[in-house]
């Protein structure tokens, strides 16, 4: 599964993340700490470039969190279940899933399992002990500041050690060991980190989540930790019951007289969700929250739960064995599923290169996709990057737009996560629409491709023909104008087409255009799109004038050919009727293909 889907944008930031110098990286290039970026350049330099390779070291986090897993539990008093709690980590859909990502958290839930076991054997029992312990607690904070929640704990757990051993060596290292980390991870956040921090937190006035916000994203969270990101939301009570469930478990160590443990593994679980749950929200200083944030947790939640088996009853092995075993099926079977990859950018470029032409350019809206079109490569064509800046002033895109286009014949317009749902579309949209004609268009997940035909010549061969076709006693067409009745093989057919709203729409409805041959009625191209503005405001009475075209496939016969169209109705794709016969489409016009 690793190589089968594209990099998302995270992922591909990541990628171009770790491609930069070692300097600037480690000097404020992005939110997260760089630890995982510089990893992932030696990951990329070890197995190469593909999606499969970038994904690799997450995985192989995953894999070796498995056996960290195992010797934790042991460490903590589970003879019997620590095989248990071994199969619950490499099954769990959260961790499953961030097995095949490129991002830091595999790799930030390794480094802190690691710092969690060294802990709990007694990190300051020797010099070797404590330095592989302050390593992985520094790696950690390096990698993702909420591992931070686990790591305090781990302090405190290794300072009650040290109180109980009363040796000055074992206090002596404590305060090394934790000042040296500070020193460290303080140093280069106050060093380098804190410019970018200061800038990503400018004009917030709040660092606490309100109160409505923890109510609403505690749920979500543990339902995503829990049951995997694609849980269903009608779930939540499940996985709410679930982690009650887990919690409860520890007490199968106070039953086994190891009350210590059962406290850790409350402050292991509890700490970091409450750090989370207080800080990330859309008011707070994190200003978004994900379950993914929550991830830190899941480990010490696994081994909470596995306290179950220290009562010795004979069915709670199995008991877990089919629950683990439900929750994996249920979480993990998504993975399989295609339609839940966040991008599909792989297949946007692969378009770009199939049906490229000479004349074409790209323009791409959201300067956040860079690094994606970095990582699939771009066909060399003339190419202009957006600033997300310039969208608030129309006037300077329509001027640096202008002078891109000269000489083009058609350009690609590539709009890429928010700038998907911009409505009313972007300014860079409308003057295209005003420039061009909109002749496809194509939805890829987190990215859209629209193609514009600047080829439009402003003379048409006649003005509009009459018509009078009602559709679904809504929408009447009452005139059809040709731009063409003559073309080539490899141009778009442009028909403006006159609408009038007869009764205000009661939805937002979709023109489907079919060019097809006269001779047998065979379907050479089809384009589907609604109109500007949507059909749901367009009041009674009011007259639309809808330019759209539909491409002649440059593999076309010479011959005559129809063009025919009609609404539908988006997602049932129900189409409106034609009031005087029932049909469901109209011959809107006629051409010739040369």
């Amino acid at each position: 599964m690793l190589g089968q889907r594209s990099l998302w944008g995270d992922e591909a930031f990541s990628v171009w993340a770790s491609k930069q110098a070692l300097l600037a990286l480690w000097r404020g290039l992005d939110a997260q700490p760089p630890l995982y970026h510089t990893a992932l350049a030696v990951a990329r330099a070890m197995w190469g470039e593909s999606e499969f390779a970038v994904r690799f070291l997450s995985a192989l986090c995953t894999v070796l969190l498995v056996p960290i897993g195992f010797q934790l539990a042991r460490a903590m008093g589970l003879r019997f279940g620590a095989d248990w709690v071994a199969l619950a980590v490499g099954t769990a859909p959260a961790f499953t899933y961030f097995a095949q990502e490129a991002r830091m958290y595999a790799l930030a839930t390794l480094l802190a399992a690691v710092a969690m076991w060294m802990a709990r054997r007694g990190a300051l029992r020797t010099r070797r002990s404590a330095a592989v312990y302050a390593m992985a607690t520094l790696a950690a904070l390096l990698t993702h500041y909420y591992t931070v929640g686990v790591l305090l704990v781990n302090a405190g757990l290794t300072l009650w050690q040290a109180m109980r051993a009363r040796a000055l060596r074992q206090w002596m290292l404590w305060f090394i060991v934790h000042a040296g980390v500070a020193v460290v991870f303080l140093g280069w956040f106050l060093g380098f980190q804190s410019n970018y921090a200061s800038r990503a937190t400018a004009g917030r006035t709040q660092f606490f989540a309100t109160w409505a916000e923890i109510a609403e994203n505690i749920p979500n969270g543990v339902r995503g930790l829990l049951l995997g990101l694609h849980a269903d939301g009608t779930l939540t009570p499940v996985a709410l019951a679930m982690f009650v469930l887990a919690l409860l478990g520890a007490l199968g160590y106070w039953r086994a007289r190891r009350g210590a443990d059962a406290a850790l593994l409350m402050a292991w679980v509890l700490l970091p969700l409450l750090l989370v749950s207080l800080t990330a929200s859309r008011s707070a200083i994190v200003p978004d929250f994900h379950p993914r944030y929550y991830l830190f947790a899941l480990l010490p939640l696994l081994l909470a739960l596995g306290g179950w088996t220290m009562w010795r009853w004979r069915w709670v092995n199995f008991g877990l064995v089919v629950l683990v075993g439900a929750v994996g099926a249920y979480g993990n079977t998504a993975l399989f599923d295609p339609t839940w990859a966040k991008s599909r950018y792989a297949a946007l470029i692969a378009v770009l290169w199939r049906e490229q032409r000479e004349g074409d350019a790209v323009v791409m809206v959201n300067s956040d996709q860079f690094p994606l079109a970095d990582y699939y490569r771009l066909p060399a064509l003339p190419l202009w990057i957006v600033p997300n800046d310039w969208l608030l002033d129309e006037e300077k895109v329509r001027a640096e737009l202008e002078v891109f286009m000269r000489g083009k014949a058609r350009v690609w317009l590539v709009n890429y996560g928010w700038a998907t749902q911009l409505q009313p579309p972007s300014p860079v949209e409308r003057v295209l629409r005003a420039r061009g004609v909109l002749v496809d268009q194509r939805g890829y997940q987190d990215a859209a491709l629209l193609l514009f035909d600047l080829r439009v010549a402003d003379e048409v061969d006649a003005a509009f023909v009459p018509q009078d076709v009602l559709f679904g006693d809504q929408i009447r067409l009452v005139g059809v104008r040709a731009r063409k009745t003559t073309h080539r093989a490899g141009e778009s057919v442009v028909l403006d087409l006159l609408w009038r709203a007869e009764q205000k729409p009661r939805a937002d409805y979709t023109v489907f255009m079919h060019l097809r041959r006269e001779e047998d009625g065979v379907q050479v191209s089809a384009f589907d799109s609604p109109p500007q503005p949507p059909t749901s405001g367009w009041a009674i009475g009011a007259v639309i004038t809808d330019t759209r075209a539909v491409p002649i496939p440059a593999e076309a016969l010479p011959g005559t050919y129809r063009v025919v169209i009609g609404w539908y109705l988006y997602p049932t794709f129900e189409r409106l009727p034609i009031a005087a016969t029932g049909e469901t489409e109209h011959v809107a016009a006629r051409v010739v293909v040369e």
